[in-house]
């Protein structure tokens, strides 16, 4: 009995310890945080001015002059820095190339748009003045209508910086990072984000049955006998109007038949689907997706589900020990068994 009674203690004290880890490790994950930190160097100062996230949430931005770091971020959220966040010397001799990854060589720059993945060092990266040559960055909609006023920056011969979009409420961005390869004529060195706007979607409101829904706003009303002939309702009793059965054979060759030249029918469940903003442009490359940018490990699986890789383990692990004691308790069980149905004469052997 005493070994029972020790068995299923030690069975309640495994549930109990795996139903108290298996919500607070659910709970650890829900409410962990992300910080990405900008550091300045020794060249310049650094202001959160131009450094805005993106998304929402309750993260605060911290900055004393060397490093701006931002807490409380989560995965729906997306950072981004602009070179005028930095601030140099008037003789300086650097200028200010974009930012970087921590440990990553001064010569490569970052994506200045990026969501957030995990915790980040970023660190500014400078270059020293040499054939500098002035580069625009306009923020335009489909009609070529500033949305911001243009940006300048100045870069050496050469250089390929990474700009990133500013957001417009209403409007969508081809691509929220443009780069491309600074040109000694300064007309060539252009980036321009293109904005479309968002169509709204209109819910309808319902109706009371027996009324007339009003027309929506931008439909004329309709009058009988002000252009348009009074809907017609067959009365009981009254012959209705024959309808032509006789239909002609639509032309091939007409632009408005269905199928022909001037129109593609698309099945509803085949309609093109808007993919959004790419992460970066090339212009270089006839606004074609940047292949030479090395994004790191970001992406990953190790890097996207590390939290999700270390609950599992964790899980794992708490399983396997539920099924050992599981198991010992077992045998326990069966050896006292056995030492109960055993005959009157081995016991007393035994003895």
């Amino acid at each position: 009995m005493k070994k029972t009674a020790r068995f299923l203690s030690l069975l309640t004290a495994v549930v109990w310890m795996a139903s108290s880890v298996f919500p607070s490790s659910a709970a650890q994950k829900q409410a962990y945080t992300y910080t990405v930190t900008f550091s300045a160097g020794t060249q310049g100062t650094i202001s959160s001015d131009g450094i805005s996230v993106d998304g929402g949430g309750e993260y605060e931005i911290a900055c004393d002059g060397q490093h701006v770091v931002i807490t409380g971020l989560t995965a729906e959220n997306s950072v981004r820095f602009l070179n005028s966040a930095v601030t140099l010397g008037q003789d300086s001799k650097y200028y200010v190339k974009g930012v970087r990854m921590g440990g990553r060589d001064n010569s490569t720059v970052d994506l200045a748009y990026f969501p957030v993945e995990r915790d980040e060092d970023y660190v500014v990266a400078y270059g020293i003045r040499g054939n500098l040559v002035q580069y625009t960055v306009y923020f335009q909609d489909e009609a070529g209508n500033d949305l911001y006023p243009p940006q300048n920056y100045y870069g050496n011969v050469g250089d390929r910086p990474v700009v990133a979009y500013l957001y417009v409420e209403g409007y969508q961005p081809q691509a929220y990072n443009l780069t491309r390869t600074l040109q000694e004529d300064a007309g060539s060195n252009v980036f321009i984000f293109v904005y479309k706007s968002i169509p709204t979607v209109t819910v309808p409101q319902p109706t009371t049955p027996g009324t007339t829904p009003a027309p929506s706003p931008g439909t004329p009303a309709v009058t009988p006998g002000q252009g348009a002939d009074p809907l017609e309702i067959p009365v009981p009793g009254e012959d209705a109007p024959e309808e032509d059965t006789q239909q002609e054979p639509p032309d091939e060759n007409a632009s408005d038949a269905p199928g022909g030249p001037g129109e593609q029918e698309i099945p509803d469940n085949e309609v093109p689907q808007d993919e959004g903003p790419a992460d970066v442009v090339d212009l270089d490359d006839n606004e074609t997706p940047m292949g030479a940018y090395d994004p790191g490990d970001r992406g990953t699986i190790a890097a996207a589900n590390r939290e999700k890789i270390r609950y599992a383990l964790l899980a794992g692990g708490i399983g396997l020990a539920a099924l050992i004691a599981i198991a010992a308790g077992a045998y326990t069980y069966r050896k006292m068994q056995k030492a109960r149905t055993g005959k009157p004469g081995d016991r007393e052997s035994e003895k």
